[in-house]
């Protein structure tokens, strides 16, 4: 979509960043790529403390000690893995503290003042995220592909379908009342999809679903999301690990 901005797509992604003021510590670092160990990370973060230590001013260097121990906490809960590099933002008073993997590696940097955004914008210019639509005939899910997370977003109901036993109520009668919340409830995905489409944080769209919702869905899309399809993925609603599926089969179409 020609309005896609890395920018909104980072703040889907950590919208708490938005809060940041001019006094926020940003830290890029490496990852353990054979998983979570904690003195893997306390060497980084004290090898960071000591490169900055003597470019910083006495209240700045205050400020990346306090806030870098913030992180190192966060990074101890969050144990990140799979990913080659991550970013850490953190600004307590006005209530940041994130951290958010990587897809590429990058170089190692800290600044105390304006968030270090440029590193993760040039990796959201080239890997730009997904919007994706997971429907059948009852219901839809929508999420964002953005980076290596897959973010739920909003969630579609069909109206409920009640069929009389008493009065003789024909089959026909019942199908027609099936077709048509089948069809209410696409017409809502494609609104839900039309609405995060529009608001500049996804370049491309995935769906997911049976064969014949997903190939509804996409009949009813405007011609301008059509173009935006880039691909579909083998995923069910009924997946009671969704979120792990489809990270790993956006992954994959990536690569292809």
């Amino acid at each position: 979509m020609s309005n896609y901005s890395p920018l909104l797509a980072l703040f889907v992604l950590a919208p708490r960043l938005r809060r940041a003021s001019n006094r926020a510590v940003s830290i890029y670092l490496p990852a353990r790529s054979e998983g979570y160990d904690a003195r893997f990370y306390d060497i980084e973060f004290r090898d960071l403390l000591h490169r900055y230590n003597n470019r910083l001013s006495e209240k700045d260097r205050e400020l990346m000690e306090y806030e870098l121990r913030r992180l190192r906490h966060h990074v101890a809960v969050v144990r990140p893995a799979g990913c080659p590099a991550f970013a850490g933002f953190a600004d307590e008073p006005h209530g940041v503290l994130e951290l958010i993997k990587l897809r590429d590696g990058t170089e190692e940097r800290l600044e105390v003042g304006e968030l270090l955004l440029a590193p993760l914008l040039r990796q959201l210019e080239q890997n730009p995220p997904a919007l994706i639509a997971v429907v059948d005939k009852e219901h839809a899910k929508t999420f964002g592909a953005i980076i290596d997370d897959i973010i739920p977003l909003e969630h579609v109901n069909g109206a409920e379908v009640r069929h009389s036993r008493a009065g003789g109520t024909s089959a026909p009668s019942n199908q027609r009342k099936a077709d048509n919340k089948a069809r209410a409830n696409l017409e809502s995905a494609v609104k839900t999809v039309e609405r995060e489409m529009a608001t500049g944080a996804y370049m491309h769209l995935y769906v997911a679903g049976p064969d014949e919702a997903r190939a509804t869905f996409e009949r009813m899309l405007p011609e301008r999301l059509k173009k935006v399809i880039a691909g579909h993925l083998s995923a069910s609603l009924d997946s009671s690990e969704l979120k792990r599926e489809l990270r790993e089969k956006v992954a994959a179409a990536a690569k292809r």
